[in-house]
């Protein structure tokens, strides 16, 4: 097999079609075409159910070109039915520095972490099932700030949004096709899609800027893709096709598979009878028209759901459709398809040998739509090479990638799992709080992005791959957060605890945080407002406890005290009420020195109130004194980390929430799930 023949199959769900071109100065020029029919059933919508049985019908077309042609074959191009392909399509927003224009690499940053994003939704919708190769993303819009653009990289904004489109094909339909060529002892040279070889043929890359819809009606299913901005921007199938047209003549003159199919190629044909033999055994000769007319609710049917299809993936009509495979020729198909999709009839073409204008098919007597696209699998050797399958080593583990394209380093570290978000780290959050008036700003530090290495070079994430590459990539370290206790910014501190009027009290330095009593320890939160106060002498006690001392006398020992007298620890300080004011005013006031200090005290040592998800919650202090945290809030509720129920909603007096900020008294809380 010399270096200019190409050799490529198109393994469909009735038959097989071997087709044999050669490579000319400017594309390519068809020189055999073979197609034997499956004899029994070993595919299903597509995908090969029985290796063996498909690799014996390969051998004969493989066999049959061969002695044709008086050559060997052993290299060969193949595609994978669209059928197979899924995808998903996501919308990734990201905050950003506005200040600094965005650069090429946080573009390309933006985008992988949109693939993985996809990566994520799909494989959580497929149920866990980590089977699919990915194969492909387009990206279809990207935003700033909500509006949109068609270049970032060099402009500023808040917010980046990127809208993708990734493919994915199971990894039984590719080990299918690669056994069966590995039993005819073929070496694949290509692996494309069956839409994207279709594509390429019919649909070349000027005219997908236009809003296109190419259909592939099969035995089994109808293929369908969708070309818009100059991308292929989605992939369907509808589970009806040509099959429908042939059970509906079965049923309506009871005959059997293989005669119905007969019947229906001759409603192609310029006869104006159709005759065949029934399973009682009868002749029958009819009228075309009238045949073609006991089809008609199947041929609706069909036309019906491709269309159906054709508007979920488009969100519109397209401004036109191409029909390609052997269900294309079923009558009135055209007519159905333009009423469905509200377009003229003239805006729905079938493929002819007019369509391909890049291959010569001059040597071929009976061309048909049902080989457009094993032609275009052969064309694909034209267009595009290597679409095949190659392995390259991420941090030690082998990691075999889809070759739809140049492949990235990008590409590597999503197919082995990677996590985009240990690629750029995350900076460390600004700190600032209020300290006796006074603001004190610290700022983050920045985070340390990662480390990547190509066969031991530097790299990025943009650096293009080969087979046998050896990707080293070290995750970036995250920025560190400030963390600043009472204790580091106050001097000369002191503690004690007195008697005061028979009550136990606190003296020396208390700190009030939001106006809750907080330990020496205490780590300062964002927006914190801390207030010093230093109790060293009677007159800041008096003043705490709002005493008027115009009331009363204080002892010490027996000997009355000044306002003046510095206060130290385990004193026993008594008040006592000053004679010449006896009255009610006094009495009263009598009453508030204790009320107002046990008030106090429970204040500071007995609970704090919070709202949690909208109910009232009393927290006692602990005996150490030390301070609730927002994870103890946790237990507090019926949330149960280890079942998730959705995204959790962490909020923290209306902020995002931090889960070793500090709860005080009077904070509201929110943790709950997002779909309750």
């Amino acid at each position: 097999m010399s270096s200019d023949v190409i050799f490529a199959l198109d393994i469909g769900t009735r038959s097989i079609v071997g087709v044999v071109a050669k490579k000319t100065e400017n594309s390519l020029k068809i020189i055999d075409v073979k197609s034997v029919f499956h004899e029994q059933r070993a595919m299903v919508d597509g995908q090969i159910e029985d290796i063996k049985k498909v690799s014996k019908v390969i051998q004969q077309v493989k066999e049959d070109l061969e002695k044709s042609l008086d050559m060997q074959l052993n290299e060969v191009y193949i595609a994978a039915a669209g059928r197979s392909l899924k995808t998903e399509k996501v919308i990734y927003e990201k905050k950003i520095d506005s200040k600094k224009p965005i650069s090429e690499e946080l573009r390309a940053l933006s985008e992988m972490e949109a693939l993985q994003k996809a990566h994520d939704v799909f494989y959580e919708n497929a149920k866990n099932d980590k089977g699919f190769y990915c194969v492909g993303y387009s990206v279809l819009s990207y935003k700033l700030d909500d509006s949109n653009i068609a270049n970032i990289v060099g402009h500023r904004a808040d917010k980046i949004s990127v809208e993708i489109i990734a493919a994915f094909l199971p990894h039984i339909v590719v080990e299918g096709l690669y056994s069966c060529m590995d039993y005819n002892k073929l070496n694949v040279a290509s692996l494309t899609l069956e839409p994207i070889a279709a594509m390429n043929l019919v649909i070349p890359s000027d005219l997908r800027l236009l809003n296109l819809a190419l259909v592939d009606i099969g035995a089994g299913t109808s293929d369908i893709a969708v070309s818009k901005d100059g991308s292929i921007i989605g992939y369907d199938m509808a589970t009806v096709a040509g099959d429908e047209i042939t059970e509906s003549l079965m049923k309506n003159y009871l005959v059997d598979f293989n005669t119905a199919e007969k019947i229906k190629i001759a409603l192609q044909d310029n006869n104006e009878t159709v005759t065949f033999t029934d399973i009682l055994g009868m002749t029958n000769s009819l009228n075309k028209n009238d045949v073609i007319s006991s089809i008609e609710n199947a041929t609706i049917e069909l036309c019906r759901e491709i269309s159906t299809k054709i508007l979920s993936l488009n969100n519109e009509p397209p401004i036109a459709v191409f029909l390609i495979g052997g269900g294309s020729k079923t009558p009135n198909m055209k007519k159905y398809l333009s009423e469905f999709l509200n377009l003229p009839e003239f805006r729905i073409a079938v493929g002819t040998q007019q369509t391909i204008k890049n291959v010569d098919i001059s040597t071929l007597i009976n061309f048909g739509p049902e080989l457009i696209t094993p032609i275009g699998i052969s064309y694909s050797s034209v267009v595009s090479t290597n679409y095949d399958f190659f392995s390259v080593i991420v941090n030690g583990s082998k990691v075999r990638l889809y070759n739809i394209r140049q492949m990235k380093v990008m590409d590597a570290l999503l197919m082995a799992g990677f996590d985009s978000r240990k690629l750029m780290g995350f900076s460390g959050k600004n700190l600032s709080f209020t300290l006796n008036n006074k603001d004190y700003y610290y700022k983050g530090e920045y985070s340390t992005p990662a480390q990547i290495y190509v066969n031991s070079n530097v790299a990025n994430i943009e650096t293009k791959i080969n087979p046998g590459d050896v990707i080293e990539v070290i995750p970036a370290v995250d920025g560190v957060t400030p963390v600043i206790k009472i204790s580091d910014i106050v001097e000369n501190a002191s503690s004690g605890k007195i008697i005061f009027n028979n009550l136990e009290v606190t003296i020396g330095t208390k700190y009030l945080v939001n106006n809750v009593e907080v330990d020496y320890d205490y780590v300062i939160g964002n927006s914190d407002i801390i207030e010093i106060i230093n109790i060293t002498k009677l007159l800041h006690l008096v003043e705490l406890y709002e005493i008027n001392p115009e009331y009363y006398t204080f002892y010490l020992n027996g000997e009355s005290i000044d306002l003046e007298t510095i206060l130290i620890d385990n004193m026993k300080i008594d008040v006592i009420q000053k004679d010449n004011f006896v009255s009610n005013k006094l009495d009263i006031e009598n009453k508030n020195i204790n009320n107002n200090l046990s008030e106090e005290n429970k204040n500071l040592h007995n609970t704090i109130k919070v709202n949690l998800n909208g109910e009232n919650i009393e927290l006692k202090i602990r005996e150490d004194n030390s301070p609730y945290i927002f994870a103890d809030m946790i237990a507090y509720t019926d949330i149960d980390p280890s079942n998730p129920q959705g995204n959790i909603i962490l909020l923290h007096n209306g902020n995002e929430a931090s889960y070793t900020g500090i709860v005080y008294d009077g904070d509201i809380i929110v943790i709950k799930w997002q779909n309750n």
